[in-house]
């Protein structure tokens, strides 16, 4: 399993959970700053988020589409398609399948969202 607090802390990444307003977390390129009111599952999905920003050289906000790839690679990062496809068929709703996963219910719609076209063969195959 992905831990990205343990990446914060090897490479000696500074993480501070402070009140934010509109945001869940943002970086400088060099810290990461996170939002106190977060549950532990929303700091660890942001927190992966905001690595992946830093590992790309980010350090400010960035245009929608630059967004939407990183969203898409923190949710491949966190849920392996293996764990949507034993999951394939049951009756969960998609908040309690997220609360299965370990992530929120928009990381689970972003791994959904940007399946790609074999992942979704696979998933009419195990569902069927």
């Amino acid at each position: 399993m992905f831990d990205p607090w343990a990446i914060t802390h090897e490479r000696g990444i500074e993480v501070t959970r402070i009140p934010l307003r509109h945001l869940s977390g943002y970086t400088d390129g060099r810290r990461i700053w996170l939002d106190a009111h977060l549950t532990d599952v929303e700091a660890y999905c942001t927190l992966t988020h905001e690595l992946i920003h830093m590992s790309r050289g980010h350090d400010q906000h960035q245009p929608p589409a630059v967004e939407d790839r990183v969203r898409a690679d923190t949710a491949r990062l966190l849920v392996p398609w293996a764990a949507i496809t034993t999951h394939a068929g049951s009756q969960l709703s998609p908040w309690h399948l997220a609360h299965e996963l370990g992530v929120t219910e928009r990381v689970l719609a972003d791994r959904l969202q940007h399946a790609s076209a074999e992942e979704l063969e696979e998933l009419r195959g195990a569902a069927g």
